[in-house]
């Protein structure tokens, strides 16, 4: 009796092991790749790009070195770092300075901060564009709506019949032709105004 006891144990155990060592093999395996993929991205990082001029003057980028025939260069990324304290000199005026400065940021490569102002001028310059067009079609809608009703009241006096009004009261009224004309004259008044 005790042996098929065991032997369900020992089968059991197996299993567990089975079960542990797909478990850790499949966390090996992971972390395998991981380390493949950031050792890939940190030799890209360090790639090195050479710069190579043929005798027709044509400039070609590649990471692999320029042949004999050719001009040879290496490109390197540059960070300049602004010093703490500019340095001047005792007998530069202010205005030296100044066109010193605008040389200095125009000719150099613009800093991150510099670039990040920059763009959020342009934000700000498109957005204030946008703004001014929506109100000039805006302004330029109400003039139309403006304009088209005031066309339309014109037709209704210049049809001619019987106009009616409503009172304070809430009684309909007629106008009379005094009335019809004074209101004509304001409807074209209205349209001269609205539509120019």
């Amino acid at each position: 009796m005790r042996f098929p006891l065991a032997v369900r144990l020992t089968s059991g155990l197996k299993l567990a092991m089975v079960r542990l060592t797909r478990y850790l093999r499949s966390i090996v395996m992971i972390r395998i790749v991981v380390f493949v993929f950031a050792s890939l991205s940190l030799a890209s990082a360090n790639a090195q790009v050479y710069k190579c001029i043929d005798a027709a003057g044509k400039i070609i980028y590649s990471q692999n070195p320029c042949p004999a025939n050719t001009t040879s260069g290496t490109v390197t990324r540059r960070v300049d770092r602004p010093s703490a304290a500019p340095t001047a000199t005792p007998d530069a005026g202010p205005a030296d300075k100044a066109a010193k400065g605008d040389a200095a940021k125009k000719s150099g490569p613009k800093t991150a901060a510099d670039q990040e102002q920059d763009f959020r001028k342009r934000q700000q310059d498109q957005a204030k564009a946008a703004k001014e067009s929506g109100e000039k079609s805006a302004e330029a809608q109400r003039k139309e709506q403006n304009c088209r009703s005031a066309r339309e009241r014109l037709a209704q006096y210049e049809i001619g019949g019987r106009m009616t009004r409503i009172n304070p009261q809430g009684e309909r009224y007629y106008l009379d032709d005094t009335q019809i004309e004074q209101g004509r004259a304001r409807a074209r008044s209205d349209v001269a105004q609205a539509c120019n």
